[in-house]
């Protein structure tokens, strides 16, 4: 996918004097699984957006742990932990598959959604759709039944388990390792039961 087929097709961009001046700034960038995209507790100077791979977001805790707090895996999702330059990353990115991304300096984009109402439009529907992950994520992982989060978690990020570890899974399901194998087990076992 060309940058100008994004800002076109996944923003729903209209406007072709913005579109060639965030093209001139705009970086299509390939990383390799392992990478960081962004580092707790530093600043990010560019906003990227996800056209393909799978992201993970995670913090270090109080106790040193590592917990899984989201992950990417659609064209078009932002990889940032914040959507300004004004306050540095409340988390890590890592790339967990190779990725290839969008990348454009972040004070390009507040320009424009500073001077432009429809990139302000798009800048809040940004806002609003990552508002709405977070929320569900957290209604499901604060309120719901380990097997009810497997199983949401199985809808909501369809492929997903073939590629990130139980590890990493299991920290964002708010589970341990072992329980995360053992719903596994016994959903396969079900299903096996069925047949």
């Amino acid at each position: 996918m060309t940058a100008y087929d994004f800002y076109k097709n996944i923003l729903h961009m209209t406007d072709e004097k913005i579109i060639q001046a965030l093209l001139r700034r705009t970086e299509i960038r390939h990383v390799k699984a392992g990478t960081f995209i962004a580092n707790q507790g530093e600043m990010q100077n560019y906003m990227e957006f996800l056209i393909q791979g799978i992201l993970r977001g995670f913090y270090i805790d109080s106790e040193g742990r590592e917990i899984t707090d989201c992950f990417s895996m659609r064209c078009g999702d932002p990889a940032v932990s914040t959507f300004g330059p004004e306050a540095p990353s409340p988390i890590s990115i890592e790339a967990s598959t190779d990725c290839e991304l969008l990348s454009v300096p972040i004070q390009e984009i507040m320009f424009w959604v500073n001077s432009d109402i429809d990139c302000l439009k798009i800048y809040n529907e940004l806002l609003k759709k990552a508002m709405r992950v977070h929320w569900e994520i957290k209604t499901i992982t604060t309120q719901h039944t380990a097997i009810e989060r497997y199983q949401w978690f199985l809808k909501a990020y369809p492929g997903l388990i073939d590629y990130v570890s139980n590890k990493h899974i299991a920290s964002f399901l708010g589970m341990t390792p072992v329980t995360l194998s053992r719903l596994r087990r016994a959903i396969r076992e079900g299903s096996k039961a069925e047949a």
